[in-house]
């Protein structure tokens, strides 16, 4: 019996929004008003090879090339590192804070029907959240959540930022279980992506279901238990599961 269902966040329950371009355009501008001299080009590539992570291997079976959370700071630094800038910390925590503060400046819009969803699940089950997150940490999408008034639905939030890891890494995955205080075989994990959500739900024991809204073709490799359209088809899956 399903006692505990857990979410994943970005493209289940909120829209997927890169950030990138307004952190990009605001280390140009700190970069110019501190006369340090760079090449645009080589900034460019920098910036995009830190801050957009290819974290699968797109040739063969998707399996995760990256599962260590990286941290902002750490991307930073690795980026300045790149450029042969040195920069003192208070300078990196200036460019960390308001790298991870782009996301207020245009919310990720909640998706269709979400807060209907959890409000009717949330009467009669225990629900978490599992999710990865880039540069927009934890703490910052509680607040995106609270906003949304979706905050209070949920009895657990992991996020990677928090955990280290990022998902499938089991840890991820059992310390919500152990935080809901239900067995794997109890519990159901939704999420839109199959190399991160499906085969880490799979990996822990625990059901499956694909928010596939994109009609993305099926993996040979990763078989989610469902594979639904829109969040609101949770509803009668749980249901049918009792």
């Amino acid at each position: 019996m399903i006692s505990a269902i857990t979410f994943d966040l970005w493209n289940t329950l909120i829209t997927h929004i890169s950030y990138n371009e307004i952190r990009f355009n605001f280390l140009v501008k700190y970069l110019e008003r501190n006369k340090l001299i760079f090449n645009f080009k080589e900034l460019k590539s920098h910036f995009d090879k830190f801050f957009t992570l290819e974290r699968y291997n797109s040739n063969t079976n998707l399996n995760p090339i990256i599962i260590n959370h990286i941290f902002t700071e750490d991307r930073i630094i690795n980026l300045f590192n790149a450029l042969k800038i040195s920069l003192q910390q208070k300078e990196i925590n200036l460019l960390k804070i308001n790298f991870e503060k782009a996301i207020f400046k245009n919310p990720p819009k909640l998706k269709l029907n979400v807060k209907e969803t959890l409000r009717k699940l949330a009467s009669d089950y225990k629900i978490g959240l599992i999710s990865d997150v880039g540069i927009s940490p934890g703490h910052f999408l509680r607040k995106i959540m609270k906003k949304y008034q979706i905050l209070q639905y949920f009895d657990t939030l992991i996020f990677s930022d928090e955990i280290g890891y990022y998902k499938p890494h089991p840890l991820l995955f059992e310390t919500a279980l152990k935080n809901l205080g239900v067995k794997p075989q109890n519990a159901i994990h939704i999420g839109d992506l199959l190399e991160t959500d499906i085969q880490g739900a799979r990996n822990c024991n625990m059901l499956s279901v694909w928010i596939n809204d994109l009609s993305i073709p099926r993996s040979v490799n990763i078989q989610p238990d469902y594979e639904i359209g829109q969040i609101s088809e949770v509803i009668n899956i749980i249901q049918n599961l009792k």
